[in-house]
């Protein structure tokens, strides 16, 4: 069955990821980014000065349809004073978009607002933000309204939850503006009640100010769906409707494991950086440093591409990140650590050794003049020290002496004996919501109450640490203590008040996960589970209160049926008989695209879900797009299996109006290193090494603009 006539092609963008930073005009991401240690945007793609040529890229694909999102921050620079230049240079955005043969799509919050907001009005859950929303609305209305075919008022709502709410697995937040350490489930639960509502009226105070200037307007949101087997998203609406709002964040965040696990350690310090989570808990980054390339102190070569023969280590992030920063024609011989990489290179077996800069050439290597770095800065990392699920006081200790150890790290953030001018160790960012950065401290708790986790040490009189054997101060290479053996004293002064009740259990890096490992660990999941898919992970509830089945403490009356279409995001899915594989999804909430799994059917599901409930309704898909494979599956294929489940869905009678590929170019993915795991763009920008930010045309650009062609044809 061919599109039917109407149907619109289209793509999109985002202000924060592609704009670039202006500190004249911040938004609370800015911030976030820089109190987090995440990456910032940047130069993003310079879309603000190149939107022309992206438009334009985009509509010699033939779509008919372009996104793009308002910076607030930028529009309205200090409450109630807003910037006609800024408001002048969208409708030029959105003139050239017309210009081009495409409706517009303008998206009012896309994750970002200003930080003048947050800082004395509350946020979002400001009792003002709905009527504050409400006159931004308003103003850019009146600034280009005239040109605009769909409005989406908040981008994923569903997401903004995660502002309030953390993770009882997670050591922060996953995004802005987060709240205080120390704060209990009760708060999160109340803070999460004020933010669900607070969206609704803002959405639908929003729109009466949209419709006002212009009667027909379009008006919506695009929750982000996720595709779940239908008995179980059954399940999950009748919890939302049904159950207590608090039961249902206890079950996601602080209420805490359900059971404490037990591993042959009670923390490891093995040089684990954050992407590698999963099944564990983690502290506060003790380390910020990154990946690198050690030669011996004569070779002659300068530059990585002649590179040969490299020594890897085959464990953590190792893998993505040799193949994302050596030439691919290398050889790659792995070894069990550095101490055995080094003498490889030392012996002349190998050209170079691939690692961890600080692990590379640590300062207690005996003879380190023998080595000099080739490269160094090639990622940005935080290495934190790693726990069972279920000790959440003994990490709050443990970060107690994360942060005293800052000290002890501050002389080895400045070394004079590598080769380039980068750092190897950098300052590292504790995280902190950002009340605590407009405060300008950091709201620990003094007293921590119960002990959950710490009467087995306590009972044992000492502490238990693994740390890899190439660690100095246990590597035979590297005899004087070293900055993971300090870390391990203090974590024992802190916990036990006595720095030598501290067992050391050395353990090879390929190991170090093992030690922690529980016959317990499936409980946790199963909790998990059953906490993630409750009200705050089920994103049907923005459509269940708008079409009026939520409680009224949760969606206003004035926001009932306040939609002028149904809009949705859909990226990833689990059936059934893949719901063991559940984490899978986590990998994704952390930037992990490459691992994310793929479902094409619950787009279906979801399409006949949201016209069952909005018969009358044209029902967009608002983002759908994928990086270079996920799951297995190229993003070709990805590509053309969503939109087989878009025709299924048309010759069941969906009134489908609109796909919008995600996105017209490579972007900053919020605080992520830009690497395969996070381009989805049809257009790559290598954001890191190309001053030009050259738009290069990927395969899926011959893919769209033949099946959008054809789609026309018939």
């Amino acid at each position: 069955m061919p599109f039917p006539p109407g149907f619109l092609f289209g793509t999109a963008n985002a202000d924060h990821q592609v704009e670039a930073h202006d500190p004249a005009r911040e938004d609370v991401w800015d911030v976030w980014e820089r109190c987090q240690g995440l990456t910032p945007r940047g130069r993003g793609t310079d879309f603000w000065n190149r939107y022309v040529e992206d438009i334009t890229a985009a509509a010699r694909m033939g779509c008919r349809l372009f996104r793009f999102s308002i910076a607030w921050a930028r529009v309205e620079t200090v409450a109630g004073v807003f910037d006609a230049e800024a408001l002048a240079h969208y409708r030029r955005v959105a003139e050239c978009v017309k210009a081009h043969g495409m409706q517009v799509m303008v998206t009012l919050h896309h994750f970002v607002w200003p930080v003048w907001l947050e800082r004395d009005h509350g946020g979002m859950i400001g009792e003002k933000f709905p009527d504050l929303f409400a006159r931004y609305a308003a103003q850019v209305a009146d600034a280009l309204g005239d040109l605009v075919d769909w409005w989406i008022s908040f981008n994923e709502p569903s997401q903004l939850t995660f502002g309030y709410i953390r993770p009882w697995w997670h050591n922060r937040y996953y995004m802005p503006p987060g709240l205080p350490r120390g704060t209990e489930v009760d708060a999160e639960a109340e803070a999460v009640g004020r933010l669900i509502p607070n969206l609704f009226r803002a959405h639908a105070r929003a729109r009466r100010e949209i419709k006002a200037r212009k009667a027909d307007a379009k008006v919506g949101v695009n929750p982000l769906v996720t595709g779940f087997p239908t008995w179980l998203q059954m399940l999950m609406d009748f919890g939302a409707c049904h159950r207590r709002l608090q039961e249902a964040v206890f079950k996601f965040t602080t209420g805490g494991a359900l059971v404490s696990e037990r591993g042959d350690v009670d923390l490891v310090i093995g040089g684990v950086t954050e992407g590698d989570q999963t099944r564990f808990e983690f502290s506060d980054p003790y380390l910020r440093t990154g990946k690198a390339v050690l030669v011996r102190a004569e070779y002659a070569g300068t530059e990585i591409a002649e590179l040969k023969e490299v020594a890897v280590i085959a464990v953590g992030n190792q893998p993505d990140g040799w193949k994302r920063d050596l030439p691919p024609q290398a050889l790659k011989k792995v070894f069990a650590n550095y101490d055995e990489a080094r003498s490889a290179l030392e012996a002349g077996k190998v050209e170079a050794v691939y690692g961890d800069a600080f692990f590379l050439l640590p300062f207690e290597l005996k003879g380190r003049e023998r080595f000099r770095f080739l490269a160094t800065g090639l990622s940005d990392e935080h290495y934190v020290v790693v726990a069972p699920h279920g000790h959440h006081r003994l990490l709050e200790r443990v970060n107690r002496a994360v942060a005293v150890f800052q000290h002890d790290l501050a002389g080895a953030c400045e070394v004079p004996w590598i080769s380039q001018p980068e750092v190897v160790a950098k300052e590292v960012h504790r995280p902190l919501s950002l009340h605590e950065v407009f405060a300008g401290e950091d709201s620990l708790p003094e007293s921590m109450s119960g002990s959950r986790g710490m009467r087995r040490i306590r009972r044992r009189g000492k502490i238990r640490i693994g740390i890899r054997t190439d660690a100095p101060g246990v590597s035979n290479a590297c005899e004087a203590e070293g900055l993971e053996l300090r870390l391990a004293r203090l974590i024992a002064r802190e916990v036990l008040g006595d720095e030598s009740r501290l067992e050391i259990e050395k353990l090879e890096p390929c190991e170090r996960f093992e030690v922690l490992e529980s016959k317990s660990s499936w409980l946790n999941w199963a909790w998990r589970f059953w906490g993630t898919t409750s009200l705050i992970a089920n994103v049907n509830w923005w459509y269940l209160g708008t079409s009026g089945r939520l409680p009224e403490e949760l969606c206003p009356e004035e926001a009932v049926g306040a939609q002028d279409f149904v809009g949705l995001d859909y990226y990833w899915g689990l059936p059934t008989w893949r719901l063991h594989r559940f984490r899978l999804l986590e990998e994704a909430a952390h930037g992990r695209f490459l691992r994310a799994p793929v479902w094409p059917q619950g787009l279906f599901h979801a399409l006949q879900r949201f016209h069952r409930w909005f018969p009358e309704q044209e029902i967009l898909i608002v983002e759908n797009g994928c990086v270079p494979s996920a799951d297995g599956m190229t993003r070709t294929d990805y590509i053309k299996a969503h939109l087989a489940q878009v025709e299924r869905a048309l010759k069941k009678g969906v009134p489908v109006k609109a796909y919008n590929y995600w996105s017209i170019t490579s972007n900053r993915e919020w605080g992520h290193a830009f690497d395969p795991n996070t381009d989805f763009g049809l257009y790559f920008v290598d954001l890191d090494k190309d001053g030009e930010l050259k738009r290069r045309e990927t395969s899926e650009v011959g893919l769209l603009r033949d099946l959008i062609g054809k789609a026309n044809v018939e």
